[in-house]
């Protein structure tokens, strides 16, 4: 059954079925994400939209409402202690110059109205509808738009009136087509219409007073009030709901195709780098299979006497066109696919194949093999080594391991392992210290012999930035611990006899040597060993 599965999943895991997948799982996250994006920008579009036309028409009200407040103060300025001619004649031109009005005029407390024209009395004013301003009051009604006689609406104080005409406002207030704008009075419990037909606010209209410059979204229309006058007056533009519904469609149908090409755009390119990173894993597979692997050797040298004594090995790709594949692209891919352990073992038996002989011939010379976390788990080089080194007559401490500290998760199971390997004479070292979470405690768990100073701290030496006491704290703190230290990546003498006035032992880099092949770092060391 497992078996099964393991071949099921195999069968799936190439990249068109994977791109899919992660099509399909991009889309549905994108869609989701399309679709709400598409809906704020559609309300948002719509807000813009309702805002500019309350701005526009609540400025070009309270101008008309401005106005008329002017022609009433103006007209309290008249004497009207009698009603004669003349002060008919005074109201009459009076009336001719105020914009927006039709007739003015005075209504004592207790006699008739003295004005330009007809006004209503305080009867008639009783069955218009009206609001109060402080000591202003305006009275309104829809039914008077097309009587001759009565006005459809007065502005008033302390007995002073303006008739002027809700035609004005509704000019003011005028809409495109499927919009509308209502006044809403100080109380918030009158609605100033122009038909009649309303006279509270619905309950959809009070949630949209409630929260101002925000669109409300209701059943039939959708609603933007501004904060409201002076006066607290306010503004109420609504418009169907079929135009939220149209820009719904068009913003998130815009958006849909944008998130699908994005979701394939993502499949496909989860399937090319599947394809590559298998592609790779196969290549590196026919690699070890047909000897593509070489090793190159970086000269470690004594710092003092700048006598070689040893070297790094560097696994290289060389494919068969002579084309080299760079370590920084192959060996992650090594360490993901599991096969950094094979790739272990060939480093091993090249460096016993081509070295065997210069070391027996230069008994203080050792190779240092890199050694990645699935090695220390799964211990497969040890046997490996072992029986190299007994085939070629290689002392065991002529191959020294390098650990870094990444492959040290598992403490406990490393120093188990490790220990092992020096009781058998190997020395170990950690490479690129400094680089990850090792601590004095943490060393002192581990049986190691070297530290390896990594290029980063080596180049900061001398300087003024914040890394550069790293390097001499780790050789004060290997000198305390009894430990050799090997600086990488030294590129100038300068470098080189700082390290060495600190205490560091071995240095490596391009002052010394650049990688070398087998017969160049044979040549090396008859040179300077």
């Amino acid at each position: 059954m497992a078996s099964q599965g393991l071949r099921l999943l195999k069968r799936f895991y190439r990249p068109q079925p994977v791109g899919w997948l992660f099509a399909l799982i991009s889309a549905a996250a994108l869609l989701w994400g399309a679709w709400q994006l598409g809906g704020w920008q559609a309300r948002e579009a719509e807000r813009g939209a309702l805002q500019a036309l309350h701005e526009q028409a609540f400025e070009r009200s309270r101008h008309f409402y401005g106005e008329l407040f002017k022609h009433l103060q103006a007209l309290e300025g008249v004497s009207l202690q009698s009603c004669g001619a003349a002060q008919h004649e005074q109201l009459y031109n009076l009336r001719r110059h105020l914009l927006y009005v039709r007739e003015i005029g005075y209504q004592p407390p207790d006699g008739p109205v003295c004005g330009s024209g007809r006004l209503p009395t305080r009867s008639e004013l009783q069955h218009y509808q009206h609001w109060s301003f402080d000591s202003v009051k305006l009275w309104w009604s829809p039914g008077r738009l097309e009587d001759p006689q009565l006005p459809s609406l007065v502005m008033g104080r302390n007995g002073y009136l303006l008739a002027s005409s809700l035609t004005y406002l509704r000019d003011q207030l005028s809409m495109p087509a499927g919009i509308e704008a209502l006044v809403i009075g100080p109380t918030g419990e009158q609605v100033l219409d122009f038909i009649g037909a309303s006279i509270s606010p619905t309950d959809e209209q009070r949630l949209a007073m409630v929260a101002p410059n925000r669109l409300l979204v209701g059943q039939q229309r959708v609603y933007f009030t501004g904060p409201g006058d002076t006066y607290g007056m306010r503004l109420l533009v609504s418009a169907d709901i079929t135009r939220l519904d149209n820009l719904l469609w068009q913003y998130r149908l815009l958006w849909t195709l944008v998130a699908l090409l994005l979701a394939g755009l993502l499949g496909r390119l989860a399937a090319l780098q599947l394809r590559r990173d298998q592609s790779l894993e196969r290549a590196l597979h026919m690699a070890l299979r047909h000897g593509e692997l070489e090793v190159d050797y970086q000269p470690l040298v004594d710092l003092r006497s700048r006598r070689c004594l040893g070297a790094e090995a560097l696994v290289r790709w060389r494919r068969a066109d002579g084309q080299r594949v760079r370590p920084d692209l192959f060996i992650p891919q090594a360490e993901d696919s599991g096969q950094i352990c094979a790739i272990t073992l060939r480093v091993i038996e090249l460096v016993l194949r081509e070295q065997a002989e210069l070391l027996k011939q230069h008994p203080h010379l050792y190779i240092s093999i890199n050694l990645a976390a699935a090695d220390i788990r799964g211990g497969a080089f040890v046997a490996h080594a072992q029986r190299l080194l007994a085939e070629h007559g290689v002392p065991a401490q002529q191959l020294l391991y390098e650990v870094t500290e990444r492959g040290l998760v598992d403490v406990q199971l490393a120093s188990s392992l490790l220990q092992a390997q020096r009781d058998s004479g190997h020395r170990i070292a950690i490479d690129d210290f400094g680089t990850g979470y090792s601590s004095l405690s943490y060393l002192q768990q581990l049986p190691v012999d070297v530290l390896k100073i990594d290029k980063s701290f080596v180049d900061t030496l001398g300087s003024e930035a914040a890394s550069s006491p790293v390097a001499p704290h780790i050789i004060q703190m290997a000198r305390e611990l009894g430990l050799k230290v090997i600086a990488e990546g030294i590129e100038h003498e300068q470098q080189a006899r700082l390290l060495l006035e600190l205490g560091a032992h071995v240095g490596q880099g391009w002052l010394f040597a650049k990688a070398l092949d087998a017969p160049s770092f044979r040549a090396f060391v008859a040179e300077h060993g």
